[in-house]
């Protein structure tokens, strides 16, 4: 009894509708959460590499949505939902949303301190549920990457290592097929954005980036 609800939660967590769901919703998270970082909206040059933060954003916005892309393209070749849409349908898909990204960073109006009050805008949401949102992306990442990594099998080698089990075995193996290895490993660097995310909203603190503390809310 216990096997076959294993089973039937397995087949369940590995379902291809499962599967292309959580990575749809990732998808438009990722796109919602490029404008929920306050730090878009300013110039200061408090960010990495002395880069204004707009601008910062933009490029790892444009990173994180270019890792995004990646997991659509192996998602599609090891899990297809159709056998009749043409190939490289995710292009147009991809430019639309580098558009997007664009689009939101050249109309967003910095702010400064300059003693006004400056409210966020409307669609900027509360420290808490930006906060929510990063985490609950983190967890969908985490998610997606586990699924594509039970998927992924193991490459059959002799004597294997622990690391050989765990990491060079997988996703084709990287004696083997260094291509998909490398392409469905870098799906840890976007959790590592994630991660990196949800830090800088926690302790986002509106001073910092010479912002109006009407933003620390």
């Amino acid at each position: 009894m216990l096997e076959y609800i294993s089973n039937a939660l397995y087949n369940f967590y590995m379902s291809l509708g499962l599967r292309w769901l959580i990575y749809i919703v990732a998808y438009v998270l990722n796109v919602v959460s490029y404008y929920q970082n306050p730090t878009l909206f300013s110039d200061g040059r408090n960010c990495t590499f002395g880069i204004p933060c707009r601008w910062f954003n933009f490029i790892s916005g444009m990173c994180a949505i270019t890792l995004t892309i990646f997991g659509l393209i192996v998602l599609w070749y090891d899990a297809p939902f159709s056998k009749f849409l043409p190939d490289f349908w995710y292009i147009p898909i991809a430019l639309i949303t580098y558009a997007i990204i664009v689009q939101i960073t050249i109309s967003v109006k910095p702010v400064v301190d300059n003693g006004e009050l400056n409210p966020p805008p409307e669609g900027l949401w509360p420290i808490k549920d930006r906060s929510w949102l990063y985490i609950l992306l983190l967890v969908l990442d985490l998610v997606f990457f586990h699924q594509m990594y039970l998927d992924g099998g193991t490459q059959l080698i002799e004597n294997p290592r622990v690391i050989d089990d765990l990491i060079l075995g997988r996703f084709g193996g990287w004696n083997k097929d260094k291509y998909n290895f490398l392409l469905e490993w870098f799906g840890t660097i976007q959790i590592l954005f994630d991660i990196l995310a949800i830090y800088q909203i926690v302790n986002f603190r509106a001073c910092d980036y010479g912002m109006p503390n009407s933003w620390n809310y």
